[in-house]
């Protein structure tokens, strides 16, 4: 009787066994499509080390570890009888103990990029340890992984997926990190070819990887060949659209390739990306070149929303107004850009000429007016309101008016020096009103006065230079009619009036000599292109006077 007990309970084991591990699972749901190279992976027939561990690596060969890994798509299982058929072919005794080399050979003769080997022991009737080797053909990585799974059969997927597939990717993604150092030591060492060829496997193992496409841009930059470059880029902002080599990098290349308004583009992702007020200007610019007005407004804008104050961009945006003769829009920019640069001629006619052509120079006049009588020391007031008053007097119809102008433009500046006597904007003015006078002497004086305060200021200089050549004027105007009389006159007379004529043309000839000086100075002090123009003009006329009074 306890003998047939005995084999009733060895009979229900096995039953229950059976039931434990039988029956196929449910399909896995439908992992993310992996847009990479799926790595191949061969699993060397697992060795038993007890019999109790038969059943269940027969299990795990036919059905467990096909289904497990039909979650994984970034893996490919080599199908495993075709695997161990090959495998038998090359004689090794024991998969324990074969060596790297060996197992390179094996992986290589299957196609393999990892290959699995690995063996099962029994801790107890419903618990097996697997003890597994992950070995790679393309870095030669070899990493030990060791872990338990039930004989039930759902705890059993669940460990696999927890143990086996887990450590396998993280196995795969140290594998990708030393691809991706390898990829990047030859692109540092100038090997592009080598470099893209580890690059395109990191890619492979790992499509998400975006510094692996940052690099392989830049290795088709450095070949030359644009288009694959400029795709690599993009699928780097695809992953990180704020990342910051790769948009540097494209907008280098735009440049290269003359690419503006794609470089532009870039350039304004930058820009707001790291809120740069410069770089909008420079952006500006470029719209302004390519004749987009309201792009380059635009970019000017975001400049100013980042740096209120900007003395440049509102300046370049005055310009901008300006030359679109939006005059009364300009003004604002216009007024603060003269704050900024008082010296600068072309800010200072277009802020009369916006006022003018806005009708308001009257207004802008009794304002600045007003901030004098409110603070006698608004030393930027009096520059203002005289820029307003030498404008007036320009456009003044009859003399009397214009006289009566100047005189208030000549007590602003006089009253300006009492405030500030080593201001070299008043003596500057001075001299310009003077010059626009004749008035020659009072001019020279102010504008030798200005040099003393300040002499980086050009246009001090081009008055010298005029008044030079005034006087150059007068000697050689001179020296003509003196040359008349002399032809025609005898005697001690001709000889009297050949000297005076030799003299005048000696005085004419050093006074061009002199403007010409003067105005070369002023030309190392400027970069505004229509002063420069107006002085080269200038220059090439006074070098023609010198030429011609040479001689004597």
């Amino acid at each position: 009787m306890n003998r047939l007990l005995l084999i009733a309970m060895v009979a229900l084991l096995l039953i229950s066994a059976c039931s434990v591990n039988t029956g196929l699972p449910q399909p896995k749901e439908a992992p993310e499509a992996f847009t990479g190279i799926p790595t191949k992976v061969a699993i060397l027939p697992l060795k038993t080390m007890d019999a109790r561990s038969r059943n269940i690596r027969k299990i795990l060969e036919i059905r467990d570890l096909e289904y497990v890994f039909s979650g994984y798509p970034q893996f490919e299982l080599m199908d495993m009888e075709k695997v161990e058929t090959e495998f038998k072919t090359f004689g090794y005794p024991d998969v324990d103990d074969m060596l790297p080399e060996e197992m390179q050979e094996v992986a290589l003769d299957l196609g393999a990029n990892v290959l699995i080997t690995g063996n099962i022991s029994a801790t107890r009737a419903d618990l097996f340890a697997i003890a597994m080797k992950f070995y790679s053909t393309r870095t030669e990585e070899l990493r030990q992984v060791n872990f338990n799974v039930p004989n039930l059969k759902e705890k059993r997927w669940a460990q696999l997926d927890k143990s086996l597939m887990t450590e396998l990717d993280r196995f795969i993604s140290t594998e990708v990190d030393k691809i991706f150092n390898y990829a990047t030591n030859f692109y540092a060492g100038g090997n592009f070819v080598e470099a893209e060829k580890q690059l395109q496997t990191a890619i492979g193992l790992d499509p998400e990887n975006k510094d692996a496409y940052y690099y392989l841009g830049a290795t088709y930059y450095k070949t030359d060949r644009y288009a694959l470059a400029e795709t690599n880029f993009n699928k780097v902002l695809a992953i990180d659209p704020t990342h910051y080599q790769s948009l540097m990098m494209l907008t280098e290349m735009y440049e290269k390739t003359g690419e503006n308004l794609k470089r532009i583009a870039v350039m304004e992702k930058i820009a707001a990306m790291n809120e740069d007020a410069e770089l909008w200007l420079a952006i500006g610019n470029l719209y302004a070149e390519a004749n987009k007005m309201d792009k380059a407004q635009s970019a000017f804008e975001s400049a100013l929303a980042i740096d209120a104050d900007n003395p440049l961009v509102k300046t370049r945006l005055a310009f901008l107004l300006y030359d679109q003769q939006r005059f009364l829009e300009a003004l604002p920019y216009l007024e603060s850009a003269y704050d900024s640069f008082p010296e600068n001629d072309l800010i200072s006619r277009r802020l009369a000429v916006s006022y003018q052509r806005s009708g308001r120079m009257d207004q802008a006049i009794a304002r600045y007016e007003s901030l004098i009588e409110n603070n006698p020391q608004n030393t930027q007031a009096y520059l203002n309101v005289v820029s307003l008053y030498r404008n007036q007097a320009q456009e003044a119809q009859d003399q009397e008016t214009k006289n009566a102008i100047n005189a208030k433009a000549i007590n602003a500046m006089r009253q300006l020096i009492t405030v500030d006597k080593d201001n070299a904007m008043a003596y500057l003015n001075l001299a310009s009103i003077y010059l626009a006078q004749s008035k020659y002497n009072d001019a020279e004086t102010n504008a030798n006065l200005t040099v003393q305060k300040d002499p980086s200021l050009y246009q001090s200089y081009v008055i010298l230079a005029t008044v030079s050549q005034s006087k150059g004027t007068t000697e050689y105007n001179r020296f003509v009619d003196l040359e008349k009389r002399a032809a025609a006159a005898v005697g001690r007379q001709a000889t009297k009036l050949s000297k005076e004529r030799d003299e005048a043309k000696v005085s004419a000839n050093s006074h061009f000599r002199t403007a010409v000086q003067q105005l070369t100075t002023a030309r190392t002090l400027t970069i505004e292109t229509e002063s420069l123009a107006d002085i080269n003009s200038r220059m090439s006329a006074l070098n023609s006077l010198v030429n011609q009074t040479a001689g004597y």
